[in-house]
C-alpha cells in the first residue's frame, strides 16, 4: 500500500501552501483543510493505523473506507462496529471518533461538494446516494436505514483500484488531472451508491454478531483455521454462525476466509514484493496453483495478469497462471 499522507494537528495556522496537507483543531472549530492540490478541494489521506480518537468534526465531507482491522465508529446518536469493506460518509461539522481501534487500515476521500461543483443532481432517483451521502442521521435512524455499508472482498478491491487511481492522478497533477479526478470520484460514488442499494435489505444484527468472526479471520488468515475456532470465538452454534454470517456478508465463512487472502495478495502484487507463487504462500494458500484459480474466480483476472496491468512485470517470472 501507498504510505499514508501525514496530518499535522495544532492550533489553527496561517494557510498552508499548497504542497503540503494539513489539519487543524481547537476546541471551538472543527478540522479545516489546507488542501494539498492548491485549490481543487479533493483530497485522498491513507492512514495505516487509526488509533481511537474522541469525539471530533471536519468542515468537509469525508468519506472513509476501512481496509483491514476491526474498532468501533461513534457518533452522538449511534455506534458500530467497524471492519473491512466498511464505508461510511462523515458530514461536515458532525462529530464522530473511533474506540477500541485494532489494526485499523483506512482510506479517507476528503472534499467539498460545493466547491467541487460535481453533477449530482443526476443522482437524484438513486436511492442509495440520498441514503449514503445526503441523509441526516436522525432521518437515516427515522426511515430504517443502515448508517455504513459493507463491501465484499472483491467490491472492496475495486473501490480501491478506483481510489488508487484517482490517488495517483492528484499526485501527478497532469495538465486536464481535475477532469479525471472527478470522472474517477463520481465513479466511486455512483459504485457505493449502487452497492448501498442492494445491501439495504440486510439488518445490522447479523453484521454485529459475526463481527467477532470477521476480525479473527483478518488476524489469522496466513494460518488454518477450522471452523471450531470461529464457533469459539463468537460463542454461537455452527448452524447460526453459518446464517449470520451469509447474512452479513453474503459468504460462508470459507468463501470470505478465500477472497480475504485473495485481496491480500492481490495487494502484495501490487507491492511487488513477491511473485506469485510467493505471494500464495505468504497469504495462508498451500498450492500456487490453487491460488491462480481462486484469484481468477475473484478478481476475474489472472495474478500474472494483475501483476502486468499494475506495472509490476518484473515479479512474474516466477510466478504461476
Amino acid at each position: 500500500m501507498r504510505s499514508a499522507h501525514k496530518a499535522k494537528a495544532g492550533p489553527v495556522p496561517s494557510p498552508a501552501p499548497a504542497e503540503h496537507l494539513a489539519f487543524s483543531l481547537t476546541r471551538r472549530s472543527a478540522y479545516r483543510m489546507a488542501w494539498k492540490y492548491g485549490r481543487f478541494p479533493l483530497a485522498v489521506l491513507r492512514m495505516d493505523h487509526h488509533a481511537s480518537s474522541s469525539f471530533h468534526s471536519h468542515e468537509f465531507v469525508e468519506l472513509v473506507i476501512i481496509e483491514s482491522g476491526q474498532g468501533i465508529h461513534f457518533t452522538k446518536n449511534e455506534s458500530y462496529p467497524i471492519a473491512a469493506g466498511d464505508v461510511f460518509v462523515i458530514r461536515p461539522y458532525h462529530p464522530h471518533g473511533y474506540s477500541n481501534a485494532h489494526d485499523v487500515r483506512l482510506v479517507n476521500v476528503l472534499f467539498d461538494p460545493d466547491r467541487l461543483a460535481l453533477p449530482l443532481h443526476e443522482l437524484t432517483r438513486l436511492q442509495g446516494y440520498h441514503a449514503l451521502f445526503e441523509t441526516k442521521g436522525r432521518a437515516r435512524k427515522f426511515y430504517g436505514l443502515t448508517s455504513h455499508l459493507r463491501l465484499d472482498l472483491r467490491r472492496l478491491t475495486q473501490v480501491e483500484g478506483l481510489i488508487a487511481a484517482l490517488e495517483a492522478d492528484l499526485e501527478n497533477k497532469a495538465p486536464g488531472f481535475s477532469f479525471i479526478a472527478k470522472a474517477l470520484f463520481m465513479q466511486t460514488i455512483y459504485m457505493l451508491s449502487r452497492c448501498y442499494a442492494n445491501q439495504q435489505s440486510l439488518t445490522d444484527r447479523p453484521l454485529q454478531r459475526i463481527s467477532q468472526a470477521i476480525a479473527y479471520l483478518e488476524a489469522n488468515y496466513t494460518r488454518q483455521i477450522r471452523l471450531s475456532d470461529l464457533t469459539a470465538t463468537t460463542h454461537m452454534s455452527l448452524s447460526n454462525l453459518y446464517r449470520d454470517f451469509r447474512a452479513a456478508t453474503g459468504f460462508s465463512p470459507n468463501e470470505y476466509l478465500i477472497r480475504l487472502r485473495v485481496m491480500r495478495g492481490a495487494q502484495l502484487l501490487r507491492q511487488g514484493q513477491w511473485n506469485v507463487t510467493e505471494t500464495a504462500f505468504q497469504t495462508g494458500f498451500n498450492d500456487g496453483n490453487y491460488f491462480s484459480r481462486q484469484f481468477r474466480q475473484v478478481m476475474g483476472i489472472s495474478p500474472r495478469r494483475f501483476v502486468a496491468c499494475h506495472g509490476n512485470a518484473d515479479v512474474i517470472a516466477e510466478g504461476t497462471e
